[in-house]
C-alpha cells in the first residue's frame, strides 16, 4: 500500500519523501520521491525522514494475513515505534498525522451496522494491538496541533509495485493465484462468509484525498466500499473476470460450511464522506488487473 501511495502522490506532483526499509532496487515511481533508507527503529531516521513535512502517512504496520501470527512481543514493539513516530512528528511540528489501522477493532461488534461510532470489541491479539494503538495516538495528540487521523481500513486488495510473496496469502490475491495455476477456485471457508473488499487502487485514492485535504480533520474514520458480499459472490466476481480478461474457465468449490449461519455487516463510511472524501470504486478494474498480475507471476497452469 505504502508503494502504491507513494506512486500514486509522485505522479500527480505531490512532493514526497519515502522511507524504504528494503535494500531491493527501488521501484519506477521512486524517480519522482526523495527516498530515504532506513528503519524506523532508529530515532535518527524517524528525524530524518520528519524534517520539514507536512504530513505524514505510517502505513508501515503490519496487516492481519500473515500466514504467521505475530507474536505479543513483535505487536507491542509495533506499537512503541508507531507512538514514537507520532511523538517525534508533534514534537517537530508536523501538522497532519495519518495512521492506518483495522476494522479488526471492531472484533465481535462486526455486526449489523457499523460506523465509525460503533464500540470496539477487539477479538484478537492483532485487534487489541491496534485498538492500544489507536487509544494511545489520540490521547497524545489530544492538546497539540497535530491533526491525528485514525483510517480503519476494510479488507483490501490489488497489485503491489513491488513483488511481495506475503500478499498471495490475501484471499482475492489467492483467488487469481488459482486461476492461473489450477484453474480452480477452491474456498476454505464458509461461503456464506461476509466481507466488504476493497480495491487497493481506491484504499490509495482516499487516502490521497486525506492527506491532500485543507479542511480540518481529526479522530477515527472508517473506510471501506460500503458494500458486504459473501465470499462465494468474491469467488463468482474473479471467475467472470478470469473468462473475461483471461479466457481461463474456472470452477468455483467450497470444502466446508459452518453449523451456523454466518453473521452479516455493513460498514457505514458517512464521517469520511461528510469531511468531503470521495470513495470510488473501482474493484472490478482491480480484480482483472490482479488477475494479469497473477499470470505474469506465476505463469499459466494446466490446460
Amino acid at each position: 500500500m505504502g508503494g502504491r501511495l507513494s506512486a500514486h502522490l509522485t505522479k500527480s506532483g505531490t512532493k514526497t519523501r519515502a522511507l524504504m526499509r528494503s535494500q531491493q532496487s527501488l521501484p519506477e515511481w521512486a524517480a519522482r520521491a526523495e527516498v530515504v533508507r532506513g528503519d524506523l527503529n532508529d530515532a535518527s531516521t524517524r528525524r530524518e525522514v520528519l524534517r520539514g513535512v507536512h504530513t505524514v502517512a505510517h502505513l508501515a504496520t503490519r496487516g492481519s494475513s500473515s500466514a504467521v501470527p505475530p507474536t505479543s512481543q513483535e505487536l507491542q514493539r509495533e506499537e512503541e515505534i508507531a507512538l514514537s513516530l507520532l511523538d517525534d512528528a508533534i514534537t517537530v511540528g508536523v501538522s497532519r498525522f495519518v495512521y492506518l489501522s483495522s476494522i479488526h477493532v471492531y472484533g465481535d461488534s462486526l455486526v449489523g451496522h457499523v460506523d465509525d461510532a460503533t464500540p470496539t470489541r477487539p477479538s484478537s491479539d492483532y485487534g487489541r494491538s491496534r485498538q492500544r494503538i489507536e487509544d494511545r495516538m489520540l490521547q497524545r495528540s489530544a492538546a497539540t496541533t497535530t491533526q491525528t487521523v485514525i483510517v480503519r481500513l476494510t479488507n483490501s486488495f490489488g497489485v503491489p509495485t513491488s513483488p511481495r510473496p506475503e500478499t498471495w496469502n490475501l484471499l482475492m490475491h489467492d483467488l487469481c493465484r488459482q486461476v492461473v495455476t489450477s484453474r480452480s477456485l477452491v474456498l476454505r471457508s464458509d461461503p456464506r462468509i461476509c466481507r466488504d473488499s476493497m480495491a487497493l487502487c481506491d484504499v490509495v485514492e482516499v487516502l490521497a484525498q486525506i492527506v491532500m485535504s485543507t479542511q480540518p480533520l481529526q479522530g477515527v474514520y472508517l473506510l471501506a466500499s460500503g458494500e458486504t458480499m459473501r465470499l462465494a459472490q468474491l469467488a463468482a466476481l474473479v471467475q467472470r473476470h478470469a473468462e473475461e480478461v483471461l479466457a481461463i474457465s474456472a470452477e468455483v468449490k467450497a470444502l466446508h460450511h459452518q453449523s451456523t449461519v454466518p453473521t452479516t455487516f455493513t460498514l457505514d463510511t458517512h464521517r469520511l464522506r461528510d469531511a468531503g472524501i470521495r470513495i470510488p470504486n473501482n474493484r472490478n478494474q482491480e480484480i482483472c488487473d490482479l488477475l494479469r498480475y497473477a499470470e505474469q507471476e506465476f505463469g499459466r497452469g494446466p490446460s
